[in-house]
């Protein structure tokens, strides 16, 4: 199943409380990703997929189907991340 995609009109709300807080995000994500330098590239694979998977099962503790919903969109989103992170390096080689 593919998951669905928001649009900025459908969802101005997610869009605006993601845009506000993308600079607390980004300092997140880079100090939760220090720990994992010391791993190879399989433990920290292994690292991440075991720190969504128990985020996850935390907010959906009783429900498979909306859990595995929730992976399916978290890895769409890194996907959107994935293409965009291309993107930008493209335009700039240019």
């Amino acid at each position: 199943m593919k998951p669905m995609r928001a649009t900025e009109a459908e969802q101005p709300e997610i869009y605006a409380i993601v845009k506000r807080e993308m600079p607390a995000i980004h300092r997140a994500a880079v100090k939760m990703a220090k720990p994992l330098r010391g791993l190879s590239d399989v433990s920290q694979k292994q690292a991440i997929t075991e720190l969504v998977a128990a985020w996850i099962m935390a907010i959906y503790p009783d429900d498979l189907e909306l859990a595995i919903s929730l992976s399916d969109a978290m890895r769409d989103q890194t996907d959107i991340h994935i293409q965009e992170a291309w993107r930008v390096r493209a335009r700039s080689q240019h």
